[in-house]
């Protein structure tokens, strides 16, 4: 009696089972019908550096917009290295305007110089003039001395003037190499001049690229958001601190929803690229949301189910993307929908 009944129980089942399955295929001839998930392109908020954070604009489930502040963070290390570099090269500018002043004096240096040869070699070529005129009259004097047409004191007086002709020009001779040497190392110091503007320009540079540096660094204390969308993960609070490569926030952009359908691999073939599809949600009867199937996955990916009774094939399922219009910021990530794909035509 008791096998009896458990035997007919087990009928009924079969027969209820096989009615779902009869009408759902009456109902499922012309279009694949399953549940998918909403998703999006997610962007993960990161740190590189590390801090404390000081700000933190949301909470999972708020809205961010493109551009603006998603987190703060304190770095009293990076603050001090920004002043550090910026002290360095407002010193390193000082040196370049110390140098190039340094140029200009030596460049004036030079020009007096030049002028100081000038009038030496003048005054050189003068005396040179004159010594020859002085031999020229101890010459001559010398001559009438001789025939006794001068007396002796007016031979040496020549020779005297003569004498001191050429110690005026050995003195011109030797202001013009005084005058010389002194053009000489005016020119050493203008090349010295310019070697060190070259050195301090180049510890400009340096210091500047590493102010550049540090304030980049400092600038990722501010992280902004990429997109508009909504916060799916929090990870930190204010407060806390954050290590470099750590994500803060996950973000996903509103605005290129989609909806991730997994489709039995025997259903899978009727489902065409670029086909339409109708989304719906239980908790909005009638509302339909349309789309298009964007991407059909080439592979399989899991079992729905497994094969434990060694009596039949395991059931793969293939990826399936549907791209949802504008819905009116009604779909959220993470929603259960309701797909409907029309069967391609054979």
């Amino acid at each position: 009696m008791k096998k009896r009944l458990i035997t007919g129980i087990l009928i009924l089942l079969i027969a209820g089972v096989a009615l779902i399955l009869y009408s759902r295929r009456g109902k499922d001839d012309g279009a694949v019908r399953t549940s998918g998930i909403v998703e999006g392109i997610e962007v993960n908020l990161a740190s590189k550096v590390q801090g404390r954070i000081s700000e933190i604009c949301c909470d999972e489930g708020d809205s961010v917009k493109e551009g603006q502040v998603a987190v703060r963070l304190e770095s009293n290390d990076l603050r001090a290295s920004v002043e550090q570099a910026s002290a360095a090269v407002s010193g390193a500018q000082a040196d370049v305007r110390s140098a190039a002043a340094g140029i200009e004096t030596a460049k004036a240096n030079v020009r007096n110089t030049e002028a100081g040869i000038k009038s030496a070699e003048a005054d050189l070529e003068k005396a040179r003039v004159e010594a020859e005129e002085a031999k020229r009259e101890r010459d001559r004097a010398e001559e009438l001395f001789r025939k006794e047409f001068i007396a002796r004191s007016s031979y040496d007086q020549a020779v005297a003037s003569y004498d001191s002709a050429v110690a005026a020009e050995r003195a011109s001779a030797a202001k013009l190499n005084a005058a010389s040497a002194g053009r000489n190392a005016a020119a050493a110091e203008l090349d010295a001049s310019i070697s060190q503007l070259n050195a301090s320009r180049a510890r400009q540079k340096e210091a500047e690229a590493a102010l550049a540096y540090s304030r980049a660094k400092f600038d990722d204390t501010t992280i902004y958001s990429p997109v508009s969308g909504a916060i799916v993960f929090k990870s930190l609070e204010k407060g806390e601190t954050v290590n470099p490569g750590s994500v803060i926030l996950t973000v996903v952009a509103l605005s290129d929803l989609y909806v991730r359908a997994d489709i039995e691999e025997t259903l899978v073939g009727a489902v065409a690229l670029g086909s339409d599809a109708l989304v719906t949600l239980e908790s909005m009867p009638g509302k339909v949301f349309r789309g298009k199937v964007s991407e059909v996955g080439r592979y399989a990916e899991f079992a729905t189910q497994r094969d434990v009774t060694r009596g039949r094939q395991d059931i793969k399922t293939f990826r399936v993307k549907i791209k949802v219009g504008d819905n009116g910021g009604i779909l959220k990530p993470g929603m259960t929908v309701s797909v409907e794909i029309p069967k391609k035509r054979s």
